[in-house]
């Protein structure tokens, strides 16, 4: 699948616009100063930086008692004093972000992916930047991988959109954050745009040396590579077998499922004391076993992926969205299973499907909804079961058209997540800041974080698409704190007017978070 295709498949959706790309659960606890508040790093991956159009920007904000705080606010972007390369047109740099500790020295590491980056003369090849913490916080020190650098498998190639999908975890238990990059337009073997993810691993130096480059053609990997799989179009990583050692769960969105084209399917490969291990893997689709739903042309499921211990077993579960999903006949209303984890990882028993017809689910299957682009976990209770944030970006409310919602639905012991107490946030709820207005597309993409340290996670909804006075998609993020009954309305409302300059067609606002590309 070309460029202008993914544009075409994602325009007809109605969510993107000139210039977006593709998804990772996004980061999640980044702490980047060590302090134990956790930061916020937010893209905006179409500003003009000096002149240069769409080069791209990162801003971060960091944790205090009091939540977020603009006091020490950093400007990251391409050419900035000891960041690496030059500002170019349309590299989109601030789309994808994740974090780890990749050097294990107790600050988080900020890791970007930058997936139209030329390599060369290589046309969007694709690279990722890794921007390394202190106890200052994201230092002026920083490192560029593609697959060109010397050590990574793989040669550099026009559109492989190597960090098209970026996340982090502890696949091999040493207590250094790894690194797992999709390149969803790899070509491997006959398969064009079959996808890879390559696994770099980190180490006290930091990330490098060791990589693993994984593939459905991978000896042991469930599936066969086909053209326009576009395997690791989308990442995720849990502990689904509570084993210590972090898996990876990898999106295929656009796996045919038998004769159905672009059903979508994930893979699931297993951590060990070695790294992952192509041991236990596992492919899911809507038509394995036990999993509720059935497989229907162009749901994308897998387009959005999300993890977090809802059942408090101890062992991670995984939420997989399938937004363009019919139901009851509303096309592309949107729907989320939950398949959960256990001793030998991930299994049918207990599976759960979400929709907005679901008994107990505020809202209503409309068309086009896109209930479950984005989802992101959390525990905002702070009662030791996790919880699913879903995003809805294209609900309409009222007359106002694709103003976006997002719903939270609450963990419990032993049986998961429960529709009791479910919740549903726009920006016309009581007590969120600003107003629902057409196309604001409020609830994408969606990342956690606890900010101000008081144990319950707090949920990032950007706003991307967000007007601010006549500069129009300048875009927004609000932070909805934890409390002890879950999300409250005690929200901030952050844009780049109170950072740095606002601007039409920013889109600020991008936190990473199931589906990576912007709005």
């Amino acid at each position: 699948m070309t460029r202008s295709l993914i544009v075409a498949m994602l325009s007809m959706a109605g969510l993107l616009t000139p210039g977006s790309p593709a998804v990772s659960d996004g980061p999640s606890g980044c702490d980047f100063n060590g302090d134990g508040y956790d930061d916020l790093a937010i893209g905006a991956p179409t500003e003009d930086v000096e002149g240069v159009e769409s080069a791209g920007a990162f801003i971060t904000l960091y944790g205090t008692a009091a939540g977020l705080s603009d006091a020490n606010v950093q400007f990251i972007h391409r050419g900035a004093t000891g960041i690496t390369d030059e500002l170019a047109v349309g590299d989109y740099f601030g789309h994808q972000p994740t974090c780890g500790d990749f050097d294990g020295d107790g600050d988080d590491d900020l890791a970007i992916g930058v997936w139209l980056d030329n390599v060369g003369s290589v046309g969007d090849a694709g690279s990722v930047h890794v921007i390394y913490g202190s106890g200052s916080g994201l230092s002026s020190t920083d490192e560029v991988i593609h697959q060109d650098t010397p050590g990574i498998q793989g040669t550099a190639e026009a559109a492989d959109y190597f960090g098209l999908a970026v996340d982090s975890g502890d696949f091999d238990g040493d207590g250094f954050d790894d690194l797992a990059v999709g390149a969803g337009g790899e070509d491997y073997g006959s398969g064009f745009a079959s996808g890879t993810v390559t696994v770099i691993y980190g180490s006290g130096s930091g990330l490098g040396g060791d990589d693993q480059v994984w593939h459905q053609d991978v000896s042991g990997v469930e599936g066969t590579g086909e053209a326009d799989d576009w395997f690791g179009f989308s990442l995720v990583v849990g502990d689904f077998d509570g084993d210590g050692f972090d898996d990876l769960a990898a999106g295929a969105p656009l796996e045919d499922v038998g004769v159905v084209a672009n059903a979508g399917a994930v893979n699931v490969i297993y951590g060990s004391g070695s790294g992952l291990t192509a041991a236990g893997d596992q492919a899911w689709t809507r038509n394995s076993t036990g999993i509720k739903g059935v497989a229907g042309g162009g749901d994308h499921w897998s387009l959005g992926l999300g993890v977090g211990d809802f059942d408090n077993d101890g062992r991670d579960d995984l939420a997989v969205g399938g937004p363009f999903a019919d139901v009851n006949g509303m096309d592309a209303a949107g729907t989320v299973n939950v398949i959960y984890g256990s001793g030998s990882g991930l299994n049918e028993l207990g599976d759960q499907e979400f929709h907005q017809n679901t008994l107990g689910i505020g809202g209503t299957a409309e068309a086009d909804d896109d209930f479950g682009l984005t989802l992101a976990g959390g525990d905002f209770n702070n009662d030791g079961e996790d919880d699913l944030a879903i995003a809805v970006p294209l609900e309409d409310l009222d007359t106002t058209v694709d103003a976006g919602a997002l719903m939270v639905i609450y963990g419990s012991p032993g049986s998961g997540l429960t529709v009791d107490g479910d919740q549903t946030w726009h920006q016309d709820t009581t007590g969120i800041k600003d107003v629902a207005e057409a196309d604001d597309k409020f609830g994408h993409p969606l990342s956690t974080g606890d900010f101000n340290g008081d144990g319950r996670d707090d949920l990032v909804a950007g706003v991307t698409q967000e007007d601010r006075g006549a500069d129009v998609d300048t875009g927004a993020l609000v932070v909805l704190y934890g409390g002890s009954g879950g999300v409250s309305a005690s929200d901030d409302l952050w844009d780049q007017s109170q950072l740095e300059v606002a601007e039409a067609g920013d889109v600020f606002g991008f936190t990473g978070g199931g589906y990576n590309w912007f709005l």
